[in-house]
């Protein structure tokens, strides 16, 4: 395990390398307030990679030197919630800072918006979902967990018994718990700039939309993507955990041999889920329409 943090680390890299290959380049466009906008836009999903990995790094080096038992789950969930809080952070920044319009405004749509009116449906399923893994995967460790609440145990009739660890009791869940609060009040409330934030003064009302859609999805992708990591990592080595004592002697042929394995596969196919949807690029802004004729 001495190698996790090189690879946390590897991990935080290719996915700021990886995000910014993947960022969609709008075509250019004919009205001045939409070019300034999608340049902030641009730049400020740039920056929150940036900012969210460089976030993460810094803790990952406070931490690393912790050689407390269970230390070294606690700092990679710790890195991991950091970079999502911080990269979500920096979104509220640029729409706080959205370009205001300028000029004189001829006309200007009323539009009664909710808090996730422009986030993509898929994104909100995704986004529940792991919400839903991460609330059981935390509830069902901290009922499972030994006292200590990094391990779990298991005894047939006081004859022999076997402990497993780490497991993800209190110890690693209440780390867990907290960072995904904070990332969950740090999401509301930048949607809720989203939806609030001026209009594009434009006279094609698909890109404002497309603007304001591909902002929620800037949003909604880390928050899911990061949930969907410590939902799965926490998964993962539960189910490890819990195989692993259906494999002992004290446990063989009990309940645990079958649905841990399960289990661990499924929150592996998590994590994998997390980095892809931490990395899916926001949808396209449609090019200008081209005037009617007089």
């Amino acid at each position: 395990m001495a190698g996790a943090p090189l690879l946390l680390l590897l991990v935080l890299v290719t996915t700021v390398v990886v995000g910014a290959g993947l960022a969609r380049r709008s075509p250019p466009s004919r009205e001045h307030a939409v070019a300034a906008a999608r340049r902030h836009a641009t730049r400020t999903a740039a920056a929150a990679y940036v900012l969210g990995a460089a976030a993460a790094v810094v803790v990952l080096e406070a931490e690393v030197g912790n050689t407390a038992p269970g230390g070294l789950g606690v700092t990679v969930l710790l890195t991991l919630l950091t970079f999502g809080v911080v990269h979500v952070g920096v979104l509220a920044l640029g729409e706080l800072t959205w370009p205001r319009p300028a000029g004189d405004v001829r006309r200007a749509r009323l539009v009664r918006r909710g808090l996730l009116h422009a986030a993509p449906r898929w994104l909100v399923r995704t986004a529940g979902g792991a919400a839903g893994l991460a609330v059981l995967t935390v509830v069902g460790g901290a009922l499972l967990a030994a006292p200590d609440g990094r391990s779990v145990t298991y005894s047939v009739e006081a004859v022999s018994s076997a402990r497993a660890s780490p497991f993800p009791g209190l110890f690693y869940g209440g780390p867990a718990a907290g960072g995904l609060l904070a990332l969950a009040v740090t999401v509301a409330l930048t949607l809720w700039v989203v939806a609030q934030r001026p209009a594009v003064a434009t006279e094609d009302e698909r890109i404002e939309d497309a603007l304001r859609r591909a902002s929620a999805h800037r949003v909604l992708r880390v928050a899911a993507g990061v949930t969907l990591v410590v939902a799965g990592g926490l998964l993962l080595v539960g189910g490890t955990a819990l195989h692993g004592l259906g494999t002992s002697s004290a446990g063989s042929g009990a309940w645990l041999d079958a649905w841990p394995a399960v289990a661990a596969l499924a929150g592996l196919a998590a994590m994998v889920g997390g980095v892809v949807v931490t990395c899916w690029r926001a949808p396209g802004v449609p090019a200008d329409r081209v005037p009617a004729a007089a």
